[in-house]
């Protein structure tokens, strides 16, 4: 569902083109930072894509209060801290707090862009959504929808909403889905990156994440159960009042050797997690574990299976449910499903309602109008482990070492700035 409308699906697809977003945003006060000079960034040029912009976000049914925002031209890159707090008050003319700075860069620089959010995120404190000048020049209309979706997102909105009964496990009580990604990298001596995102509303649209260092390739999360605590703190209060009686768990990136281990670490730290809470609370938790690296490939004689192929027998584990999925419809090549395994279940899923539910939840990643291959907290947490990496301003190997404290501020997290906390800045 949009807005008032039903779009129709086809291959996986949908359109945008006479439809509203079902939740919009309000964007009263933003400005433009343009890194460069007024001769590569003509004034005429960048305000007929602004205008651009604003008409689309219009059509979609985005709320811009603010038609013609304020621009800064940055001509000095060597302190990306000082350019960006200036176009940050300079949207705060008008006496609203800054929501958004858009920054147009003049080229596809991987270093400007991680410590433009890397600035934003943890010492600025607002959202910001980049833009290449090639872009600017083309406004290519899917283009500019695709970025008026990433903002409204990022400002509190959302895309596009399910039938309550494609999402079978959400609609009969209060459920939180839960994912976790961990990111390895052979940076700074081997540290990681770990992302666990947490649904904070009964439909599963908004989800918060949290960002940990961690040691030495260890995939298993220490300390879950603080952040299980924080987790459900912040869904009773984002929905006024509800406990979660289900926790439906996505955990991605986990190898035969390390299953059973994260399996008994990361579930006993759930259920300890609900007892800071309440010693008497224990909601039912499901464990499903995703794997994407395999070489299994499933074609008809006229080409890629249909989205929503699932596959459960004869080539899957005999040792456990799981079965492989094909969510989505791949534009070029052989469409690769992801494989599930169902480590746990004390939900008593039947086995099409999980396949359904997890398949219907590749439908709800808003900056796309289609299906992806996974539920889209997964994608959340892919792209958080990658925000995380630009949140460190210091090395890996500088920052403290983690160390149990259950109780307290646990000391290996990442930082993110209080004003965009419990945000979806990192779509």
């Amino acid at each position: 569902h949009t807005a008032k409308t039903t779009a129709e699906m086809h291959e996986g697809r949908w359109e945008m083109a006479g439809k509203r977003v079902v939740e919009s945003s309000q964007l009263r006060s933003w400005s433009v930072l343009v890194f460069g000079h007024q001769m590569g960034m003509p004034p005429a040029l960048l305000r007929t894509f602004i205008n651009q912009y604003v008409k689309i976000c219009v059509e979609l049914g985005i709320d811009i209060q603010q038609t013609s925002p304020p621009v800064k031209y940055a001509t000095a890159w060597n302190d990306i801290e000082k350019v960006m707090t200036e176009a940050k008050q300079l949207s705060e003319s008008h006496g609203d707090r800054s929501q958004l700075v858009l920054c147009i860069l003049p080229f596809n620089s991987v270093s400007l862009y991680g410590e433009i959010k890397r600035v934003a995120m943890t010492v600025v404190g607002v959202q910001t959504q980049c833009v290449q000048s090639s872009n600017v020049r083309s406004h290519n209309p899917k283009l500019l929808t695709s970025i008026a979706l990433k903002m409204n997102v990022k400002l509190g909105g959302f895309t596009a909403d399910l039938h309550a009964d494609d999402l079978p496990g959400l609609s009969q009580m209060p459920t939180m889905i839960l994912s976790v990604d961990v990111n390895h990298t052979t940076e700074a001596g081997g540290m990681s990156v770990a992302a666990i995102l947490s649904s904070t509303d009964a439909q599963a649209r908004r989800f918060a994440g949290t960002v940990l260092q961690h040691p030495q390739r260890m995939e298993y999360i220490e300390n879950f159960d603080t952040i299980i605590r924080q987790s459900l703190r912040l869904f009773h209060q984002t929905t006024g009042g509800l406990k979660p009686q289900r926790i439906i768990y996505y955990r991605d990136g986990v190898n035969d050797a390390q299953m059973q281990a994260v399996k008994q670490i990361e579930l006993a730290a759930i259920y300890r997690g609900c007892q800071l809470i309440d010693p008497q609370y224990r909601p039912l938790v499901t464990l499903v574990l995703i794997r994407k690296r395999h070489h299994a490939r499933f074609l008809l004689d006229r080409g890629n299976c249909e989205p929503g192929t699932c596959v459960s027998g004869g080539v899957v584990s005999p040792a456990v449910f799981s079965f492989y999925l094909l969510a989505h419809r791949s534009p070029f090549g052989v469409s690769k499903p992801a494989y599930y395994l169902v480590l746990h279940d004390d939900c008593r899923f039947d086995g099409e309602e999980l396949k359904r539910l997890t398949y219907n939840l590749s439908y709800t990643y808003p900056i796309v109008t289609r299906s992806v291959t996974m539920p889209a907290s997964l994608y959340y947490a892919h792209r958080l482990t990658g925000k995380g990496r630009l949140q460190l301003s210091r090395a890996f190997n500088t920052l403290p070492y983690f160390t149990k404290t259950p109780d307290k501020e646990l000391p290996f997290l990442v930082p993110v700035h209080e004003a965009l906390r419990d945000t979806m800045y990192f779509m």
